[in-house]
């Protein structure tokens, strides 16, 4: 079930756990104030593999490590690196 956002002229903002068919409230069950849904970030999680620097043996480990002779320089692999910053 989702945790959905609301925000209490009273009391401020609160979570309610509720089904994706259930209306949104009307008011705080707390105090009995008028609520308004707030849009807040969605959570969600990577599982399995592919999603961290070091799943992957190509290109983005070559430019993770290495490391540039001078300051200021990037080595040839880090040039060539889609991650690099512009």
């Amino acid at each position: 079930m989702p945790l959905y956002e609301y925000e209490c002229p009273k009391c401020g903002r609160f979570d309610a756990l509720q089904k994706l068919s259930d209306p949104p409230l009307d008011a705080h069950d707390l105090c009995g104030a008028k609520v308004r849904k707030l849009m807040s970030a969605s959570a969600f999680a990577f599982k399995g593999s592919g999603f961290y620097a070091t799943d992957y043996a190509g290109k983005g480990a070559a430019c993770a490590s290495a490391t540039p002779e001078k300051k200021g320089e990037k080595s040839e692999a880090c040039a060539s690196c889609p991650n690099r910053a512009a």
